[in-house]
């Protein structure tokens, strides 16, 4: 056995966070840890790395006991974890960011730069990555800042890697890419700990699951034991999944985009319409342009030439504060880094887009405000110990749905959702498709963003097909199938690529 926790208790504010749980990982295993949000997972992983310090219960390391007072000491047991939050420094390289946590190799009192180059490639060779060293972390795709993670990790002779939500933000082609890798340390005899709200990727990968529910140990068996209803029933009080109808008619455009293009390049050609009453899908490959898409109608990315128009009036000078005045909103991909203010309440967070509506005079009536908020947080089932609780302190599908609260405080016209189920458990993400489709049926257009094909087909009313930055096909959502979406979206690719070769 490589690892083994044993009888583990953690509590936070006298709230129990997990009770007496046991969880062990073996060497030459992907081990799939699993549950609803808030059900203690990331608590876990945090005592393992030292992260939090534990109120009782053991750790043993192969065999003998094991005291994790930081990361650090983790790091030099052997386990390394890749945080669904990538750890990287956006300004420097691949070799930089792998190296990172380790002494400096010196030579002639100068930092040896070659032998450090020389090491990263030779780990990343040793896994069969191909890795631009040279490439900033800001210039990597998810794929690439999730590989330069787990270079740096096999640099420190990592036994045990855990991976938390790793493909949260990746296309299928770019998952089966992580995937193979995931088999090949296990063919090295590493043990994987693997974290996924996604069942699918769970059942292809995992040679053991262990479910928590509601800080508690719910079950652990192998794989190949469980079917997906039953892994389901395990995670959740009896809930069960429902199909959500799709609209067959829509009203009036309240978006149209004719010809945009970024000043970056990001975006090359877009033009669609959305409707009141619809859910337009968005879909394409890495580096297709879908978010920057979004954040150039938003007006939070600059835009070169084009046309908007919004609510049937053209849309010039676009910014986050006039698009929120005009009735459109934006879920960004990085809720914690670009839609939450960690430190502040979830009340607080929830009232950030509204504050001028309870002013009178520059002061806030905080009973206005609460009680507005209060009703909205009750509505959307945020669990939380109190609206006061910082909202870094949520998981995450918790802090997802605060997001959400804020943006429908102003009951917007436009929902422009980038990726707004990534790294949440099904429940939760069954609740966020009713609820934007609530929102479509109150006459809102929403714009959805997803590498999940499967979840626009089920969700979208129309699929947006973008490729190389381009908006390519239209497609009704009528007895759509993935194939049909993928052929438009490598031909357009293809395309592209033929396009830019000829220039």
């Amino acid at each position: 056995m490589l690892l083994e926790m044993r009888n583990i208790c953690k509590a936070f504010n006298g709230v129990p966070a997990l009770r007496n749980v046991d969880f062990d990982v073996n060497e030459g295993e992907v081990h799939a840890l699993v549950g609803e949000n808030g059900a203690g997972k990331s608590t876990l992983i945090k005592l393992l790395t030292g992260v939090y310090s534990l109120d009782s219960g053991q750790l043993r390391w192969q065999g003998q006991p094991l005291t994790v007072k930081g990361p650090a000491e983790s790091m030099a047991a052997g386990i390394g974890v890749i945080h669904q939050d990538r750890n990287l420094i956006p300004g420097v390289t691949a070799v930089e960011n792998a190296w990172l946590g380790l002494p400096y190799p010196m030579r002639r009192g100068r930092i040896d730069w070659a032998f450090m180059r020389s090491e990263v490639q030779r780990a990343a060779e040793a896994l069969e990555l191909e890795l631009d060293l040279n490439r900033t972390a800001a210039e990597m795709t998810p794929p690439q800042r999730t590989c330069t993670e787990i270079v740096r990790a096999t640099l420190r002779d990592c036994r045990l890697l855990v991976l938390d939500e790793p493909t949260a933000a990746l296309t299928d082609r770019e998952s089966e890419k992580l995937f193979a890798l995931i088999r090949r340390l296990r063919a090295q005899n590493k043990a994987v700990i693997y974290i996924s709200h996604r069942l699918d990727e769970v059942f292809q990968l995992a040679d053991r699951i262990t479910v928590l529910k509601n800080g508690e140990k719910a079950l652990s068996t192998d794989a190949q034991n469980l079917s997906r209803a039953q892994l389901i029933a395990a995670m959740t009080d009896d809930w069960e999944s429902s199909d959500i109808a799709r609209t067959r008619q829509s009203g009036e455009a309240l978006l149209h985009v004719s010809r945009l293009r970024s000043q970056d390049g990001s975006v090359r050609e877009a033009s669609f319409s959305a409707h009141a009453g619809e859910i337009l899908g968005i879909f394409g490959l890495g580096g297709s342009g879908r978010t920057e898409l979004l954040e150039c109608v938003y007006g939070a990315r600059p835009i070169a030439s084009g046309y908007v128009n919004l609510r049937g009036a053209e849309y010039v000078g676009a910014s986050p504060m006039r698009s929120i005045r005009r009735g459109m909103v934006l879920i960004p991909e990085d809720r914690r880094g670009k839609a939450l203010i960690g430190d502040l309440s979830v009340r607080e967070n929830v009232a950030l887009s509204t504050l001028a509506d309870y002013a009178r005079g520059g002061v806030v009536s905080d009973n206005a405000r609460n009680r507005h908020t209060d009703s909205m947080i009750d509505r959307l089932q945020i669990r939380l110990a109190h609206p006061e609780q910082p909202a870094i302190q949520l998981s995450g599908g918790n802090q997802q749905k605060s997001v959400f609260a804020r943006t429908m405080m102003k009951e917007p016209a436009v929902f422009l959702c980038d990726e707004p189920t990534q790294a949440v458990d099904v429940h939760t993400r069954h609740q966020l498709h009713q609820l934007l489709r609530a929102q479509a049926e109150r006459g809102a257009a929403v714009l959805f963003v997803s590498s999940d094909l499967k979840e626009l087909l089920e969700v979208a009313d129309t699929i947006l097909v973008m490729s190389g930055g381009r908006t390519c096909e239209c497609l009704p959502n009528t007895d759509l199938t993935a194939q049909q979406v993928l052929e438009y979206c490598y031909r357009d690719e293809r395309e592209a690529q033929t396009h830019v070769a000829r220039a």
